[in-house]
């Protein structure tokens, strides 16, 4: 685990739902503000993407609650790239509660856009190497089971 990529927070009072955890919206923008960190601290900034007409969009996510947060309690995000190639990147995050248990997972399938085009684009071949260089100095780890899970009801 590299924690120069590890997000860290804690559940503010105003995230809390009405079943007195943490509201379910509020997972997917914590999710998302850990990918924007991710790709800020590989140099791949809003700065840079406005710069080189290069941004990212969510192509699919899948999002599973393990365990709830309550108010106060403090909690990391564990980014993961499974994997990627010249337009798109493979993304697993593992969100963990004080305790260092599995709270949630956040699986996500981003594209590189042209910011004029609005089409589907390579990724700059600098940022390439910065996947490159994160994922092989990840540790491997096996997946749990959220990992492509395909939702359902399971039939006898």
């Amino acid at each position: 685990m590299d924690l120069e990529y590890i997000s860290q927070n804690v559940v503010k009072p105003e995230w809390i739902d009405h079943n007195n955890h943490l509201h379910d919206a509020t997972y997917y923008a914590i999710f998302s503000d850990s990918v924007v960190e991710l790709f800020e601290n590989m140099g791949f900034t809003i700065e840079y993407r406005q710069n080189n007409e290069c941004t990212v969009f969510s192509l699919e996510s899948h999002l599973s609650f393990l365990q709830e947060l309550q108010v106060n309690e403090r909690f990391y995000i564990d980014p993961y790239i499974y994997d990627y190639d010249h337009k798109r990147i493979h993304l697993f995050l593992t969100m963990y509660n004080e305790k260092d248990e599995r709270a949630a997972t956040y699986e996500v399938m981003m594209m590189a856009v042209s910011n004029y085009e609005r089409k589907s684009m390579n990724f700059p071949q600098e940022v390439i190497e910065k996947f490159e260089s994160y994922y092989q100095a990840q540790e491997q780890r096996e997946m749990p089971p959220q990992f492509g899970h395909v939702i359902g009801i399971p039939r006898k």
